[in-house]
């Protein structure tokens, strides 16, 4: 092969802008702290011997990592099983191997290895996208090290593997897929500082009210049997809602009397049993006058439930798929509290501070991100200019080279250097979203937008996070925080992926 036809299908663009964003990163660090920089610049130096490492892996074979793609899962799950048992604890979470010079986190590789799995899997040519068994698996295959993750704790990693969804609904799963993390979040937070019980009554009553609202405005058979289905569904939910509230008033309760939303057990009992018995009657007429006078004619109708048709009926397929997704919902609101209350101490403050602010936990959880938020603040337009900042100086922020690099940026570069960072940043990752979807091979292409996703993440959940906006978590912001392993990490994803959009293209020519 020619020298010139070679080097075709190098993605120069993605190449310089990953650069660019390391270059900015490990000059950021040495803002912070000049040591960590120059160790952050000896990472990246070394990360040239795993990219080399990479490529020649790579050139064994032509689908090098769709072959080894279950080898490098089971090392993972190893990797993730050993860290319980050998790892070191940081920060109340077990997750680390430490080396001395360099801790390792198993999660990193679990990342990878699980979005090469997943690819291999699911465009496998003897997999049927949309059947049972491919859900079932897919989602076994991200569940096992997300479960070994939460053992650590680190919820941080957990979160990250949501990515996976995205690159799933681009496989031809359900979009409602990619609402299953959301929902599942916004349940366990809402269910932390409200009464679950009131939160469930009040998602069951707004979903009733939703389908009555589809039902009065369309005339589409097939939605309108769906529709039914998730009313019958609803039916069962609002009865075993309010058995619950009768047998295990405790569960959807807030205990602290002086807390914000504190709710008087008579007056919480009266308005579950209510608004549960008043959306009851709603699901019921509305699915039965649905039912009798417009599907009555029609096989699938559920006024014909004694017929032939009964084992096939779509309306029953989707009212058992909707009352099991209920049943599940309960569980993750019932339990939330339970489950908080098991959390370290300092990650139940990290969660409170998004909802009563960070100057109630100043002398805790909070004090980060009020110093964060006023280095950021502090910068102005323009910033104090680069070795400037003041709050940075006097050491203010803790884990400030880490998770919390951003508010160095904000401070010492300002509203318009934040900004254009954040900016470049969204546009590198859609150029990786471009290459994953100009791919020719499917496993390419998935795997590309796990990768995408995967940075997406992080750098929305990260900005988020110093700026008040979401949560505390263990998250960094890719080729800015600092550490070795995150780095090689992310190099290696990028890597793994303009690889194989090399090949792909390759085969082009």
């Amino acid at each position: 092969m020619s020298q010139s036809r070679s080097l075709r299908g190098i993605d120069w663009t993605t190449i310089i802008m990953c650069l660019v964003l390391i270059a900015f990163g490990i000059m950021n660090i040495y803002s912070v702290d000049p040591d960590k920089g120059m160790k952050q610049l000896l990472f990246f130096g070394l990360s040239f011997v795993l990219i080399f490492g990479l490529i020649s892996l790579s050139s064994t074979t032509s689908n090098f990592f769709e072959v080894y793609s279950p080898i490098l899962y089971i090392g993972a799950i190893v990797l993730l099983i050993a860290v319980l048992i050998f790892g070191k604890e940081i920060n109340g979470a077990k997750a680390w191997f430490n080396f001395g010079f360099v801790s390792f986190q198993p999660a990193e590789v679990a990342k990878l290895a699980t979005g090469l799995l997943l690819a291999n899997y699911v465009t496998s040519p003897s997999v049927e996208i949309n059947s049972r068994r491919t859900i079932i698996t897919a989602f076994t295959i991200i569940a096992i090290p997300v479960g070994l993750i939460l053992l650590q704790p680190d919820l941080g990693s957990v979160l990250v593997f949501s990515a996976f969804i995205v690159a799933l609904y681009r496989e031809g799963f359900s979009a409602w897929y990619i609402f299953i993390p959301v929902i599942g979040g916004a349940l366990f937070l809402l269910s932390i500082s409200y009464p679950a019980y009131y939160v469930l009554t009040a998602l069951g009553f707004l979903t009733t009210i939703i389908c009555l609202f589809i039902i009065a405005f369309t005339y589409n058979r097939t939605l309108l049997k769906n529709i039914m289905g998730v009313q019958l569904g609803l039916i069962v939910f609002f009865i075993l809602l309010m058995l619950m509230q009768t047998f295990f008033p405790e569960l959807g309760a807030i205990a602290d009397e002086t807390a914000k939303h504190y709710a008087d057990p008579s007056n919480l009992a009266f308005n579950v049993y209510f608004y549960s018995a008043l959306g009851l009657v709603l699901a019921l007429v509305s699915a039965l006058s649905v039912s009798y006078f417009i599907l009555r004619d029609n096989a699938d109708s559920p006024y014909k439930m004694f017929s032939s048709e009964f084992g096939s009926n779509q309306t029953y397929e989707v009212a058992i798929i909707a009352t099991v997704v209920f049943i599940i919902i309960s569980g993750i609101s019932l339990f939330s509290s339970s489950i908080y209350t098991e959390l370290p101490k300092h990650q139940q403050e990290r969660i409170m501070v998004l909802f009563e602010g960070e100057k109630k936990y100043r002398d805790t959880s909070g004090y980060n991100l009020l110093y964060s938020k006023t280095a950021i603040g502090s910068g102005d337009l323009l910033g104090k200019g680069y070795l400037q900042g003041t709050v940075k100086m006097g050491k203010f922020v803790p884990e400030q080279s880490t998770d919390y690099i951003f508010c160095t940026v904000g401070e010492e570069w300002g509203f318009v250097g934040s900004s254009l960072l954040v900016i470049f940043y969204g546009l590198f990752i859609l150029r990786i979203y471009y290459l994953a979807e100009s791919q020719r091979s499917e496993f390419s292409r998935f795997f590309g937008y796990s990768v995408a996703t995967i940075f997406l993440i992080h750098y929305f959940i990260n900005i988020a996070m110093v700026m008040g906006l979401f949560p505390t978590v263990g998250i960094p912001l890719p080729f800015f925080s600092y550490g070795g392993s995150s780095l090689w990490a992310f190099i290696t994803l990028t890597t793994i992926f303009l690889i194989l959009n090399y090949k792909d293209k390759q085969s082009l020519i």
